[in-house]
């Protein structure tokens, strides 16, 4: 087995998300093949100690340092089960405060009229209710709830449920989808042998039908069918699943819009979670109503999503009264 085995292994172990064993993964790969170039069971403090040495004059950001760091860490505390004693690291320097370009709600609804198909309903979806971009590409039928203008965002990051809120302008264009568009999919995946979908943890074998279930499928789903590992087919004998549209397929699609805009700012589909936070404490929202619809339990990590787009007066306008227009946000969902 791999170290990169072994490391999967000890993230699901100790349910960790996805995100965090491409993290360290990554800087594995990176340490491994760029500095080191010896396998992983023959690192000791001293190689570890040279490795951010090195990163320190690769003029990494003290963010990317940390990151690698932790990921050594953790691969000698859970994979190796070897203590990396007492290192003597170079000396990190202070966490810059980033500035992030939030779109205003006009450039919000520019960048969502140029996106098409489904990711403009999926755009729509992470500004409307601040939905993380992977869990919005694992979004199920049954997860949208039109009666109570909620979504349904089942053990997502942190392993925690919440009912962020559906916008009801989405709602007309959101139902045809999926009584329509969604639904004429489904059934042509079932005519051709095909129609199933990967399900949560057992449910599989607990429910054995479950996976061809039209409320089971992926709201998003990818553009081809593949097999129950995830790779093509070979054959026809084989189970046709469908798979969830991926998040650099989003982002691809993100980035093209964003070119033809003309905006300059630098915008991604996570920006829009920063944006809904942001319009909502301004539109006057409860701070503790956003910080559970986000799913944070900390509420300075809310903060972190929240940047005031009302700044004072500059000194060469006073005596001036400016007031900023507030006219509602018109998007249309339909292709």
């Amino acid at each position: 087995m791999t170290a990169i085995e072994m490391l999967a292994n000890a993230i699901k172990a100790r349910n960790l998300d996805d995100d965090t064993f491409r993290q360290y993964a990554f800087w594995i790969r990176k340490i491994y093949y760029k500095c080191l170039k010896k396998p992983f069971s023959q690192w000791s403090g001293e190689d570890v100690t040279r490795a951010m040495i090195w990163l320190r004059d690769q003029n990494y950001s003290s963010t990317s340092r940390k990151n690698a760091l932790c990921a050594v860490v953790f691969m000698f505390r859970w994979v190796l089960k070897k203590d990396l004693g007492t290192l003597d690291l170079p000396p990190m320097p202070k966490q810059r405060k980033t500035l992030r370009d939030v779109p205003t709600r006009d450039e919000v609804a520019k960048i969502i009229m140029l996106l098409t198909g489904n990711v403009k309903l999926l755009g729509g979806l992470i500004y409307g209710g601040g939905l993380r971009v992977e869990e919005t590409c694992t979004l199920r039928v049954q997860d949208i709830a039109f009666d109570r203008k909620e979504v349904r965002i089942h053990q997502g990051k942190g392993d925690k449920s919440r009912l962020p809120p559906l916008a009801g302008v989405m709602i007309p264009a959101l139902r045809h989808y999926i009584e329509v568009t969604r639904l004429d999919l489904y059934r042509r995946d079932l005519a051709r042998g095909a129609g199933y979908v990967e399900l949560p943890g057992r449910l599989a074998q607990k429910y054995p039908r479950a996976n061809r279930e039209f409320r089971w499928q992926f709201l998003f789903p990818s553009y081809c069918i593949r097999n129950a590992a995830g790779k093509s087919r070979k054959s026809t004998d084989e189970p046709g699943y469908r798979w969830h549209i991926t998040k650099e397929a989003v982002e691809k699609q993100f980035a093209a819009a964003l070119r033809i805009s003309g905006i300059i700012k630098r915008i991604t589909p996570h920006t829009f979670r920063h944006a809904f936070t942001t319009h909502a404490l301004e539109n006057g929202e409860e701070f503790k109503t956003v910080q559970d619809w986000l799913g944070h339990q900390d509420a300075n990590t809310t903060l972190i999503y929240a940047h005031s787009q009302h700044r004072g007066t500059s000194p060469m306008d006073f005596g001036l009264r400016i007031e900023p227009a507030r006219e509602p946000l018109k998007i249309c969902f339909e292709n």
